[in-house]
Protein backbone atom coordinates (compact mmCIF):
# COMPACT_ATOMS: atom_id res chain seq x y z
CA UNK A 1 0.00 0.00 0.00
CA UNK A 2 1.27 3.45 -0.88
CA UNK A 3 1.29 5.90 2.01
CA UNK A 4 -0.09 8.92 0.08
CA UNK A 5 -1.51 9.53 -3.39
CA UNK A 6 -1.60 13.11 -4.68
CA UNK A 7 -3.96 14.11 -7.48
CA UNK A 8 -2.83 17.23 -9.33
CA UNK A 9 0.72 18.19 -10.25
CA UNK A 10 0.56 21.98 -9.95
CA UNK A 11 2.22 24.03 -7.17
CA UNK A 12 0.10 22.50 -4.39
CA UNK A 13 0.49 18.86 -5.44
CA UNK A 14 4.14 19.07 -6.45
CA UNK A 15 5.08 20.84 -3.21
CA UNK A 16 3.15 18.30 -1.14
CA UNK A 17 4.94 15.43 -2.91
CA UNK A 18 8.35 17.03 -2.45
CA UNK A 19 7.94 17.56 1.29
CA UNK A 20 6.37 14.14 1.83
CA UNK A 21 9.51 12.66 0.29
CA UNK A 22 11.67 14.84 2.54
CA UNK A 23 9.81 13.21 5.45
CA UNK A 24 10.46 9.78 3.88
CA UNK A 25 6.74 9.22 3.26
CA UNK A 26 6.20 7.10 0.16
CA UNK A 27 4.00 8.95 -2.32
CA UNK A 28 2.90 9.08 -5.95
CA UNK A 29 1.94 12.27 -7.76
CA UNK A 30 -0.64 11.95 -10.55
CA UNK A 31 -1.01 14.68 -13.15
CA UNK A 32 -3.54 14.42 -15.98
CA UNK A 33 -1.29 16.15 -18.52
CA UNK A 34 2.38 16.79 -17.72
CA UNK A 35 2.46 19.44 -20.46
CA UNK A 36 -0.56 21.35 -19.15
CA UNK A 37 -0.25 25.13 -18.75
CA UNK A 38 -2.68 26.67 -16.31
CA UNK A 39 -4.12 30.03 -17.44
CA UNK A 40 -2.43 32.21 -14.86
CA UNK A 41 -0.48 35.45 -14.76
CA UNK A 42 2.36 33.59 -13.10
CA UNK A 43 2.93 36.11 -10.32
CA UNK A 44 4.45 34.90 -7.04
CA UNK A 45 5.96 36.90 -4.19
CA UNK A 46 9.72 36.67 -4.42
CA UNK A 47 10.31 35.71 -0.79
CA UNK A 48 8.59 32.41 -1.59
CA UNK A 49 11.76 31.35 -3.41
CA UNK A 50 13.71 31.45 -0.16
CA UNK A 51 10.89 29.93 1.89
CA UNK A 52 10.53 26.92 -0.42
CA UNK A 53 14.20 26.78 -1.43
CA UNK A 54 13.56 27.41 -5.13
CA UNK A 55 16.03 28.38 -7.85
CA UNK A 56 15.46 31.96 -9.02
CA UNK A 57 16.58 30.96 -12.51
CA UNK A 58 12.94 30.10 -13.30
CA UNK A 59 11.96 33.77 -12.80
CA UNK A 60 11.26 35.53 -16.09
CA UNK A 61 10.63 39.05 -14.80
CA UNK A 62 10.85 40.99 -11.54
CA UNK A 63 8.10 43.52 -10.84
CA UNK A 64 9.06 46.36 -8.49
CA UNK A 65 6.01 48.56 -8.96
CA UNK A 66 2.26 48.17 -9.08
CA UNK A 67 -0.17 50.72 -10.50
CA UNK A 68 -3.75 51.35 -9.41
CA UNK A 69 -6.17 52.87 -11.92
CA UNK A 70 -9.62 54.30 -11.38
CA UNK A 71 -11.14 56.22 -14.27
CA UNK A 72 -8.43 58.75 -15.26
CA UNK A 73 -6.45 58.50 -12.04
CA UNK A 74 -3.26 56.45 -11.67
CA UNK A 75 -1.36 55.73 -8.46
CA UNK A 76 2.06 54.08 -8.48
CA UNK A 77 3.19 52.00 -5.50
CA UNK A 78 6.77 50.89 -4.93
CA UNK A 79 7.02 47.20 -3.91
CA UNK A 80 10.76 46.83 -4.48
CA UNK A 81 11.30 45.75 -0.86
CA UNK A 82 9.36 42.58 -1.63
CA UNK A 83 8.80 42.43 -5.40
CA UNK A 84 6.65 40.05 -7.42
CA UNK A 85 8.33 37.42 -9.59
CA UNK A 86 6.77 36.37 -12.91
CA UNK A 87 7.17 32.71 -13.89
CA UNK A 88 6.01 30.73 -16.91
CA UNK A 89 3.53 28.27 -15.44
CA UNK A 90 4.23 25.27 -17.65
CA UNK A 91 7.95 25.54 -16.91
CA UNK A 92 7.46 26.40 -13.23
CA UNK A 93 5.09 23.51 -12.51
CA UNK A 94 7.40 21.07 -14.31
CA UNK A 95 10.31 22.41 -12.23
CA UNK A 96 8.38 21.81 -8.99
CA UNK A 97 7.53 18.26 -10.06
CA UNK A 98 11.19 17.63 -10.89
CA UNK A 99 12.16 18.75 -7.37
CA UNK A 100 9.65 16.22 -6.00
CA UNK A 101 11.14 13.46 -8.16
CA UNK A 102 14.66 14.28 -6.98
CA UNK A 103 13.48 13.84 -3.40
CA UNK A 104 12.03 10.42 -4.24
CA UNK A 105 8.43 11.02 -5.31
CA UNK A 106 7.00 9.00 -8.17
CA UNK A 107 5.39 11.23 -10.81
CA UNK A 108 3.11 9.78 -13.48
CA UNK A 109 0.74 11.03 -16.17
CA UNK A 110 -2.70 9.53 -15.62
CA UNK A 111 -6.35 10.48 -15.29
CA UNK A 112 -8.10 10.32 -11.94
CA UNK A 113 -11.45 8.55 -12.30
CA UNK A 114 -12.92 7.76 -8.91
CA UNK A 115 -12.24 6.81 -5.30
CA UNK A 116 -13.70 4.74 -2.51
CA UNK A 117 -13.04 5.45 1.14
CA UNK A 118 -12.71 2.60 3.63
CA UNK A 119 -12.02 2.58 7.35
CA UNK A 120 -8.24 2.26 7.08
CA UNK A 121 -7.45 3.24 3.50
CA UNK A 122 -8.59 4.83 0.24
CA UNK A 123 -8.87 3.06 -3.10
CA UNK A 124 -8.12 5.38 -6.02
CA UNK A 125 -9.11 4.52 -9.59
CA UNK A 126 -6.98 5.97 -12.38
CA UNK A 127 -6.47 5.47 -16.10
CA UNK A 128 -2.88 5.30 -17.32
CA UNK A 129 -1.93 4.71 -20.96
CA UNK A 130 -5.44 3.47 -21.68
CA UNK A 131 -5.48 0.95 -18.81
CA UNK A 132 -7.46 1.08 -15.57
CA UNK A 133 -5.42 0.86 -12.37
CA UNK A 134 -6.32 0.91 -8.68
CA UNK A 135 -4.04 2.47 -6.05
CA UNK A 136 -4.42 1.80 -2.35
CA UNK A 137 -3.28 4.57 0.01
CA UNK A 138 -3.55 5.60 3.63
CA UNK A 139 -4.39 9.19 2.61
CA UNK A 140 -5.16 11.24 -0.47
CA UNK A 141 -4.12 14.83 -1.15
CA UNK A 142 -6.53 16.67 -3.44
CA UNK A 143 -4.63 19.22 -5.50
CA UNK A 144 -6.90 19.02 -8.53
CA UNK A 145 -7.86 22.67 -8.78
CA UNK A 146 -10.94 24.84 -8.74
CA UNK A 147 -13.01 22.20 -10.59
CA UNK A 148 -11.93 19.54 -8.10
CA UNK A 149 -13.54 16.20 -8.92
CA UNK A 150 -12.33 14.83 -5.61
CA UNK A 151 -14.18 17.54 -3.71
CA UNK A 152 -17.40 16.76 -5.58
CA UNK A 153 -17.08 13.08 -4.64
CA UNK A 154 -15.98 13.49 -1.02
CA UNK A 155 -17.79 16.65 0.10
CA UNK A 156 -20.64 16.75 -2.40
CA UNK A 157 -19.99 20.41 -3.21
CA UNK A 158 -17.97 22.68 -5.46
CA UNK A 159 -15.38 25.35 -4.85
CA UNK A 160 -17.10 28.73 -4.73
CA UNK A 161 -15.65 30.60 -7.70
CA UNK A 162 -15.96 33.33 -10.30
CA UNK A 163 -15.42 33.03 -14.02
CA UNK A 164 -12.74 35.29 -15.50
CA UNK A 165 -12.14 36.35 -19.08
CA UNK A 166 -8.53 36.86 -20.10
CA UNK A 167 -6.26 37.24 -23.11
CA UNK A 168 -2.59 37.61 -23.96
CA UNK A 169 -1.57 40.81 -25.75
CA UNK A 170 1.67 41.88 -27.41
CA UNK A 171 2.04 45.08 -25.37
CA UNK A 172 4.95 44.87 -22.91
CA UNK A 173 4.39 46.12 -19.36
CA UNK A 174 6.90 46.64 -16.56
CA UNK A 175 4.34 47.02 -13.78
CA UNK A 176 1.35 45.06 -12.49
CA UNK A 177 -1.74 47.15 -13.19
CA UNK A 178 -4.93 46.88 -11.13
CA UNK A 179 -7.90 48.65 -12.78
CA UNK A 180 -11.00 49.44 -10.75
CA UNK A 181 -14.45 50.77 -11.60
CA UNK A 182 -18.06 49.68 -11.97
CA UNK A 183 -17.91 49.64 -15.79
CA UNK A 184 -14.77 47.52 -16.20
CA UNK A 185 -14.55 45.44 -13.03
CA UNK A 186 -17.66 45.63 -10.86
CA UNK A 187 -16.72 44.66 -7.32
CA UNK A 188 -13.46 43.07 -8.40
CA UNK A 189 -10.53 44.43 -10.37
CA UNK A 190 -9.43 44.15 -13.98
CA UNK A 191 -5.76 43.42 -14.53
CA UNK A 192 -2.96 44.02 -16.97
CA UNK A 193 0.10 42.07 -15.83
CA UNK A 194 3.49 41.52 -17.46
CA UNK A 195 3.83 38.03 -18.84
CA UNK A 196 6.77 36.01 -20.12
CA UNK A 197 5.98 37.42 -23.59
CA UNK A 198 3.86 40.52 -23.84
CA UNK A 199 1.19 40.90 -21.16
CA UNK A 200 -1.92 39.22 -19.79
CA UNK A 201 -5.18 41.12 -19.31
CA UNK A 202 -8.47 40.04 -17.80
CA UNK A 203 -11.65 40.75 -15.89
CA UNK A 204 -13.90 38.85 -13.50
CA UNK A 205 -17.53 38.07 -14.41
CA UNK A 206 -19.43 39.45 -17.37
CA UNK A 207 -18.43 39.76 -21.02
CA UNK A 208 -19.37 43.43 -20.92
CA UNK A 209 -16.64 44.16 -18.34
CA UNK A 210 -14.00 42.68 -20.63
CA UNK A 211 -15.23 44.62 -23.67
CA UNK A 212 -15.20 47.89 -21.70
CA UNK A 213 -11.74 47.08 -20.38
CA UNK A 214 -10.39 46.53 -23.89
CA UNK A 215 -11.72 49.93 -24.92
CA UNK A 216 -10.17 51.63 -21.90
CA UNK A 217 -6.79 50.06 -22.72
CA UNK A 218 -7.19 50.93 -26.43
CA UNK A 219 -6.39 47.38 -27.52
CA UNK A 220 -6.78 47.08 -31.28
CA UNK A 221 -4.97 43.82 -32.02
CA UNK A 222 -6.74 40.52 -32.65
CA UNK A 223 -6.79 38.55 -29.43
CA UNK A 224 -8.08 35.17 -28.35
CA UNK A 225 -10.30 35.50 -25.29
CA UNK A 226 -10.39 32.56 -22.91
CA UNK A 227 -11.95 31.87 -19.55
CA UNK A 228 -11.15 30.14 -16.28
CA UNK A 229 -12.45 30.12 -12.74
CA UNK A 230 -10.78 31.60 -9.68
CA UNK A 231 -11.81 30.47 -6.19
CA UNK A 232 -13.49 32.68 -3.62
CA UNK A 233 -12.61 32.24 0.02
CA UNK A 234 -16.16 31.40 1.10
CA UNK A 235 -16.32 27.67 1.83
CA UNK A 236 -12.75 26.53 2.51
CA UNK A 237 -12.30 22.80 2.97
CA UNK A 238 -9.28 21.34 4.72
CA UNK A 239 -9.74 17.66 5.54
CA UNK A 240 -12.44 15.04 5.29
CA UNK A 241 -12.43 11.22 5.28
CA UNK A 242 -8.67 10.68 4.78
CA UNK A 243 -8.50 13.42 2.15
CA UNK A 244 -6.48 16.65 2.52
CA UNK A 245 -7.60 19.55 0.30
CA UNK A 246 -4.90 21.96 -0.90
CA UNK A 247 -4.61 24.99 -3.17
CA UNK A 248 -7.61 25.86 -5.32
CA UNK A 249 -9.46 22.66 -4.39
CA UNK A 250 -9.57 23.92 -0.81
CA UNK A 251 -10.42 27.47 -1.87
CA UNK A 252 -7.13 28.95 -0.64
CA UNK A 253 -6.81 32.03 -2.83
CA UNK A 254 -6.22 35.36 -1.11
CA UNK A 255 -9.29 37.64 -1.33
CA UNK A 256 -9.01 41.04 -3.00
CA UNK A 257 -5.63 40.35 -4.67
CA UNK A 258 -6.47 36.76 -5.76
CA UNK A 259 -2.93 35.57 -5.11
CA UNK A 260 -2.93 31.78 -5.44
CA UNK A 261 0.47 30.22 -6.24
CA UNK A 262 2.08 30.95 -2.89
CA UNK A 263 -0.93 29.73 -0.88
CA UNK A 264 -1.19 26.59 -3.00
CA UNK A 265 2.43 25.72 -2.22
CA UNK A 266 2.03 26.60 1.43
CA UNK A 267 -1.04 24.38 1.87
CA UNK A 268 0.73 21.48 0.13
CA UNK A 269 3.70 21.83 2.45
CA UNK A 270 1.46 22.01 5.54
CA UNK A 271 -0.44 18.84 4.59
CA UNK A 272 2.88 17.06 4.00
CA UNK A 273 4.23 18.17 7.37
CA UNK A 274 1.19 16.82 9.20
CA UNK A 275 1.46 13.47 7.44
CA UNK A 276 5.24 13.37 7.77
CA UNK A 277 5.15 13.99 11.51
CA UNK A 278 2.21 11.59 11.93
CA UNK A 279 0.09 14.32 13.44
CA UNK A 280 -3.67 14.53 13.65
CA UNK A 281 -5.16 15.44 10.24
CA UNK A 282 -7.24 18.10 11.95
CA UNK A 283 -4.05 19.96 12.88
CA UNK A 284 -3.82 20.92 9.22
CA UNK A 285 -6.79 23.28 9.50
CA UNK A 286 -5.50 24.65 12.82
CA UNK A 287 -2.05 25.30 11.33
CA UNK A 288 -3.47 27.03 8.26
CA UNK A 289 -5.88 29.20 10.21
CA UNK A 290 -3.26 30.25 12.73
CA UNK A 291 -1.03 31.51 9.93
CA UNK A 292 -3.53 32.86 7.38
CA UNK A 293 -7.09 33.30 8.62
CA UNK A 294 -6.72 36.87 9.91
CA UNK A 295 -5.14 38.00 6.64
CA UNK A 296 -7.80 36.27 4.51
CA UNK A 297 -10.67 37.68 6.60
CA UNK A 298 -9.17 41.18 6.63
CA UNK A 299 -8.67 41.33 2.86
CA UNK A 300 -12.12 39.86 2.28
CA UNK A 301 -13.63 42.64 4.42
CA UNK A 302 -11.57 45.33 2.69
CA UNK A 303 -12.73 44.04 -0.70
CA UNK A 304 -16.37 44.29 0.35
CA UNK A 305 -15.90 47.82 1.74
CA UNK A 306 -13.62 49.38 -0.86
CA UNK A 307 -15.09 47.81 -4.00
CA UNK A 308 -18.74 48.33 -3.17
CA UNK A 309 -19.24 51.06 -5.80
CA UNK A 310 -17.40 53.87 -7.60
CA UNK A 311 -17.67 56.18 -4.60
CA UNK A 312 -15.95 53.72 -2.27
CA UNK A 313 -13.36 52.91 -4.96
CA UNK A 314 -12.58 56.62 -5.26
CA UNK A 315 -12.21 56.77 -1.49
CA UNK A 316 -9.84 53.77 -1.64
CA UNK A 317 -7.66 55.42 -4.30
CA UNK A 318 -7.53 58.58 -2.17
CA UNK A 319 -6.23 56.46 0.69
CA UNK A 320 -3.73 54.65 -1.51
CA UNK A 321 -2.32 58.01 -2.61
CA UNK A 322 -1.08 58.46 0.96
CA UNK A 323 2.50 57.05 1.27
CA UNK A 324 1.83 55.89 4.85
CA UNK A 325 -1.23 53.92 3.76
CA UNK A 326 0.73 52.44 0.86
CA UNK A 327 3.30 51.03 3.29
CA UNK A 328 0.61 49.53 5.52
CA UNK A 329 -1.26 47.95 2.60
CA UNK A 330 1.92 46.45 1.15
CA UNK A 331 2.79 45.04 4.58
CA UNK A 332 -0.66 43.48 4.74
CA UNK A 333 -0.39 41.95 1.27
CA UNK A 334 3.30 41.20 0.77
CA UNK A 335 4.74 41.64 4.24
CA UNK A 336 4.84 39.40 7.28
CA UNK A 337 2.21 36.67 7.45
CA UNK A 338 0.80 37.85 10.78
CA UNK A 339 -1.81 40.58 10.39
CA UNK A 340 -1.77 43.42 12.88
CA UNK A 341 -3.77 46.44 11.83
CA UNK A 342 -3.23 49.71 13.66
CA UNK A 343 -6.81 50.96 13.73
CA UNK A 344 -5.84 54.25 15.36
CA UNK A 345 -3.40 54.92 12.51
CA UNK A 346 -6.02 54.20 9.84
CA UNK A 347 -8.58 56.35 11.65
CA UNK A 348 -6.20 59.34 11.60
CA UNK A 349 -5.39 58.91 7.90
CA UNK A 350 -9.05 58.49 6.95
CA UNK A 351 -9.87 61.61 8.95
CA UNK A 352 -7.18 63.53 7.07
CA UNK A 353 -8.44 62.30 3.70
CA UNK A 354 -11.95 63.54 4.44
CA UNK A 355 -10.85 67.13 5.19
Amino acid sequence: MREVVIIGGGPAGATAARYLSKFKVKNILIQRDLNFKKPCGGGIRIDAFKEFDLDKKVIKKIINEIEIFHKKRKISIDISQNPIAIVERREFDAYLRELAKKEGSEVIEAVFLDLKIFKDYILIKIKREGKIEHLKASHLIAADGVNSKIRKIVNKDRVDSNLTRYADISRNLNTCQFHFGSKIAGRFYAWAFPHTKGSNIGTVNGEKYFENFLKSLKINENIKVKGYKIPNFKNPLFYKDRVFFTGDSGGFVLPFTYEGIYYAMESGKMAAEILGKNGSPFEYEEMWKKKNLNKFKTLSLLQKIFLYNDFTIKFMTNLFANPKIQKEIIKLWLGKREVKINLNFFYKVIKESLK
